[in-house]
């Protein structure tokens, strides 16, 4: 006989009741996405007994943080204020508070130097402006030219902008009571409360690391009185040194530098309906997340939708929402939208997604959800860009199936943020139908590290160079570059030691980097370029072959500009047209310094122009200044403090050109250069040095040129350069005392009967100088030949004086045998 629990009984009713009303809690409201959640969206909070993913992880980290908002302080007496500045960090904006006013916010807020200017007396707020400084600061310059005496001045970077941020602005913030602006470089943030007219040091400042955990160091705030010190008297605002010359930004965008920076196009998002936390009861922790809502729709007639913090982004008839894929690019610390597209990855080729995808800055959050069918079309490499940006699943997307993703440029890992429905037969497959907050910082929720060793940072806390590190995953010719060691090394310019040089005019010149077609020289010529002292990299520019690339994903690791360039393939065509935009990009430059293809500058290069500037400059009868000496050979060079002037000496490697000379003889040619060297310029003088600035990589087949059959010399210091070829009346003054202090004498001839190896070996290594004569220009000639110098008829007709040294001690001089300089 079965006994029955009559107890067990009356509880069953009792837990099926209980089980009812929690699995309708727990259900999702009714189907209609503009009222409410959207049924059958997959569960956010994980079960009873199921162990939760990272994505509930995300949902339930966290309360509010009270860190950026604003706030009256009754500690605060009157006229007192209060002032909350916090730098950018690495998962939150900069932001700055006076009392319970917001200056900066994520909806004002934008990449460069966001700044609000203040009544130094009552705190009123005069302006509020935010300078994008990545192609140029002179904005930021004239605006900070103008501030009122007295004025406050709130600012805080956004964005790794520091090197874009000039020597002359920072002078500028030094009147504002700026001091550590000095020391603000690459991977660092800065924010100030100054006030124009206090002294050096006395502002409120701060530069922290992006990733720095001391909130001290990245948060100021306080009760101010104002003025917040001792104001001087009202003095101009100047910068000092030469006049600045800056990139005309319109210019720029006419030839094409910002078709690959999604951010300077400009182009506005079109927002759709408001759509309270993108569908889900709960709100989100707005200071650390993000709502979204993903919809790849039911069937072909159907529409895609998705919605980013309480706004439609894809919906019928909204940015193009429709097959393929959807995607959205998010600032990851504000969580605004800075760019959306569509691409039709059924019927069109991945082109152009290819070329969004690489166009999105490192660091940026990228969303998309695919709609009807998006893989007919979708090529290896837009897979390997989406793989990259974490997704774990882009290799299984097929025909017609259903997927939504959610990564960042540079994560170097998966994110969990990402689902995948594959369809049965030629069915679609079921739609993607989620909403969640997500995190702005994804990183702290990747679930794989690459751990290849090129890939790896040595210290788990070390700052990771992100831009470098996609590069390095995208192209793997870079071995050094991107090794363990390197990988997350920073790129920046030298510090320049002495500080009394920091108003030479040399750093306003613009340098122009005519590349070839190989990366890895291009990358060896600009580690050597920000290897100079104090270099400006606002003045830098680099022109590229429009088909390669990875040129120009280099180009933007080194933060400079740079403009593609479309030529008929010919190095020739290429810098003739990489001196026209050179020229115009910089209209008010009298000058540019080339850089040619395949160069490596000495440390000593752009101190060696500096050195040179100024008496170049004034002296019209000089056209050029180079940084290679044609004959300076191992045996031939001179030293690295002796300058010669040479007539008709033709630019070769790398080289300071006046703007007439362009202008006049150049800007019309249809050639330039068939070979290294080989111009067709005016009549003029050039300054070359004796001992060369730069080192020239050449192929085997140029090395059958005069130029490159022997090994070189290059300096590897600073040298302070004698004076004596500043003008032409000093250099042959200076001539006519060496010719008359040189006590030995040759004729050429006699050379040429005993041979001039054999010669060389048997002079006098005490000997200082020595006089080479000569009745014939052909004799000349025979000498240049048998040292296997450089020469060309233009320089051998045109010059009366020839100079060159011998065991890098002997300094030759060659002169007529009637001995009269002119």
């Amino acid at each position: 006989m079965i006994k029955v629990n009559w107890r067990l009984l009356l509880l069953l009713p009792l837990l099926l009741t209980t089980f009812l009303i929690f699995k309708f809690a727990t259900l999702d409201g009714d189907n209609n996405p503009e009222i409410a959640n959207i049924g059958g969206e997959k569960s956010i909070i994980g079960g009873i007994g199921k162990p939760k993913s990272l994505v509930d992880q995300v949902q339930e980290e966290g309360g509010a943080s009270s860190e950026s908002k604003c706030y009256y302080d009754n500690q605060c007496t009157l006229p007192q204020m209060l002032f909350r500045v916090r730098s950018e960090t690495d998962s939150q904006p900069p932001f700055a508070c006076l009392n319970d006013i917001k200056l900066f916010d994520t909806d004002n807020i934008g990449r460069g130097i966001n700044a609000a200017i203040l009544n130094g007396t009552t705190g009123d707020i005069i302006e509020k402006a935010t300078f994008d400084v990545t192609a140029s600061d002179e904005k930021l310059m004239t605006w900070l030219l103008k501030v009122p005496h007295a004025s406050l001045l709130v600012a805080a970077s956004f964005g790794d902008v520091a090197e874009h941020v000039s020597r002359q602005s920072r002078q500028l913030f030094a009147a504002f009571g700026a001091q550590k602006i000095d020391n603000w470089r690459v991977g660092n943030a800065y924010a100030i409360i100054g006030q124009r007219g206090i002294r050096r040091g006395e502002a409120h400042e701060t530069v922290a690391k992006f990733l720095e955990e001391n909130t001290q160091q990245k948060l100021f705030e306080g009760c101010f009185d104002l003025p917040i010190a001792e104001i001087g008297g009202e003095v101009e605002l100047k910068i000092d040194g030469p006049p600045v010359h800056r990139a005309d930004e319109s210019k720029l965008a006419e030839l094409g530098a910002f078709e690959a920076d999604l951010l300077q196009q400009n182009k506005d998002v079109e927002y759709g309906g408001k759509w309270k936390n993108c569908g889900m009861d709960r709100p989100c922790n707005e200071a650390d997340t993000i709502p979204v809502h993903f919809f790849s729709g039911e069937h072909k007639d159907d529409h895609p939708k998705m919605c980013i913090g309480g706004r439609m982004l894809f919906d019928k008839d909204l940015n193009s929402a429709g097959r393929g894929l959807n995607l959205a690019m998010l600032e990851p610390k504000t969580g605004k939208v800075t760019a959306v597209a569509h691409f039709d990855t059924y019927e069109d080729e991945s082109h152009g997604l290819e070329e969004w995808l690489d166009a999105v800055p490192t660091g940026y959050i990228v969303a998309v959800v695919s709609f009807d069918e998006a893989s007919n079309q979708l090529s290896d490499m837009a897979r390997r860009i989406f793989y990259e940006m974490g997704s774990s699943m882009i290799d299984r997307l097929k025909f017609r199936a259903s997927w939504y993703f959610v990564g960042q440029k540079g994560i170097g890992a998966y994110t969990p943020f990402e689902d995948l429905n594959i369809p049965q037969g030629n069915n679609w497959a079921n739609p993607i139908h989620t909403s969640f907050c997500l995190p702005k910082s994804l990183h702290k929720w990747a679930g794989r590290r690459d751990t290849s060793s090129s890939m790896t940072s040595s210290a788990s806390n070390d700052v990771r160079n992100l831009p470098k590190r996609h590069f390095c995953a995208k192209y793997d010719r870079h071995e050094e570059f991107c090794g363990a060691a390197n990988l997350d090394s920073p790129i920046m310019p030298r510090h320049l030691s002495d500080e009394q040089r920091s108003s030479d005019a040399i750093f306003n010149v613009p340098i122009l980097v005519a590349s070839g077609l190989a990366p890895d020289s291009l990358r060896i010529t600009l580690e050597s370029l920000l290897n100079q002292e104090g270099l400006n990299t606002q003045m830098v520019l680099v022109t590229y072959d429009k088909e390669y690339s990875e040129n120009a994903d280099l180009v933007s690791l080194f933060h400079v500009k740079s403009v593609a360039i479309q030529s008929n393939g010919s190095y020739n065509a290429h810098l003739l047209l990489s001196l026209s935009n050179a020229f115009s990009i910089f209209p008010d430059a009298s000058s540019v310094l080339v850089i040619e293809e395949d160069v490596t500058l000495s440390t000593d290069w752009l101190h060696y122009f500096s050195s040179i500037y100024e008496p170049y400059k004034a002296d019209s009868t000089v056209d050029l200044a180079l940084a290679f000496n044609s004959n300076g050979f191992i045996d031939t060079s001179g030293d690295g403090q002796t300058v010669y002037r040479i007539k008709n000496h033709l630019p070769i490697g790398s080289y300071l050109m006046k703007r007439d000379l362009y202008e006049k003889h150049i800007r019309l040619r249809e050639f330039c250069c068939t070979e290294r060297g080989n111009w067709d310029l005016r009549e003029s003088i050039s300054l070359v040095p004796a001992m060369s600035r730069i080192e020239i990589q050449v192929d085997e087949l140029e090395k059958k040129n005069v130029l490159f059959r022997r090994n070189r010399t290059a300096t590897q210091q600073n040298y302070l350069i004698n004076t004596e070829f500043e003008t032409s009346e000093e250099y042959l003054t200076h001539l006519n005392q060496l010719v008359q202090n040189t006590k030995k004498s040759i004729p050429i001839t006699e050379i040429q009967s005993i041979g001039c190896e054999a010669w060389a070996d048997q002079l006098d290594r005490q000997l200082k100088s020595i006089l080479l004569t000569y009745s014939a220009k052909s004799e000349v000639e025979s000498i240049f030949e048998c040292w296997k110098m450089y020469w060309t008829p233009k320089i051998l007709r045109s010059n009366r004086v020839f100079r060159f040294s011998l065991h890098q001690a002997i300094e030759v001089i060659i002169v007529a045998d009637n001995l009269k300089i002119k």
